[in-house]
């Protein structure tokens, strides 16, 4: 046996594939819903819009705090469709669909607390021409009223 020293596969030139792999400027959106009707399942919250351009979506900082939605709420968190490119030959070409829990899927509400998105997940890169909603659907249960919910989205915009 003997003492190595390990390189991470990110310090090769060749890993570094776009600018915002080595630079980058952090932003933050944030959201305060409050719930004023009672919400079927299925309800949207709104949590904005990502820039255009190469955007990575940094999961340790993305977190949802909420009051207690009563049994059996949960939350799909993820995005509306966007164009990554302009239009091809065929129709519809350069838009990726969109994905209701692509970023975070069955995320309980249940009870008030504070929790990020994502205990394994990393990062999510997007490219867009013009912007990225991210969009949460309630799942399992009525949103009830006066239900309160804050987000905080931490991005790298290139």
């Amino acid at each position: 046996m003997a003492i190595e020293s390990y390189v991470p596969l990110s310090a090769s030139a060749s890993y570094r594939k776009r600018p915002i792999d080595s630079h980058g400027k952090i932003r933050s959106i944030y959201t305060k819903h409050v719930a004023a009707l009672v919400g079927d399942v299925g309800s949207k919250f709104r949590f904005g819009p990502l820039p255009p351009g190469a955007v990575r979506l940094l999961y340790p900082f993305c977190f949802t705090s909420c009051s207690a939605g009563g049994a059996g709420l949960l939350m799909n968190i993820g995005y509306e469709t966007f164009r990554y490119k302009q239009d091809g030959a065929a129709a519809n070409d350069g838009m990726e669909a969109a994905n209701v829990s692509a970023l975070a899927a069955n995320f309980s509400l249940v009870t008030a607390q504070r929790q990020n998105w994502s205990a394994t997940l990393m990062k999510y890169d997007f490219y867009s021409l013009a912007g990225v909603e991210i969009v949460a659907t309630s799942v399992g249960a009525v949103v009830p009223i006066n239900f309160t919910m804050e987000t905080l989205i931490t991005y790298l915009y290139e």
